[in-house]
């Protein structure tokens, strides 16, 4: 699934794949529509929490990455929240769904 989201003032892509706490997922920062800045983990093959959903993988990759490229958010005390409507593609059963 191709998605974004809102953490600490700033825009966000995931994009994940792959069974429950298995999946690999990359977060890409989002400034105007432009990509500056991204991070990955394979959980299959990486160390982490398996039964943590993804919106917690997603926060923790983001503060990885805020540090590591020194973002100063917009709203550093602001949380995780899903942008409706922001769906950008979506697979199920091997067939890609886009929105």
């Amino acid at each position: 699934m191709i998605r974004e989201f809102q953490y600490r003032g700033e825009t966000f892509r995931v994009n994940y794949h792959g069974a429950h706490g298995h999946e690999e997922v990359f977060i890409i920062h989002m400034i105007d529509g432009e990509e500056w800045g991204e991070i990955s983990i394979d959980r299959m093959t990486e160390e982490n929490d398996t039964d943590a959903p993804i919106e917690d993988i997603c926060v923790q990759l983001c503060d990885r990455l805020i540090i590591e490229r020194e973002i100063n958010c917009a709203h550093p005390d602001a949380g995780f929240t899903w942008v409706q409507g922001n769906v950008l593609v979506q697979v199920h059963d091997g067939i890609q769904d886009r929105h």
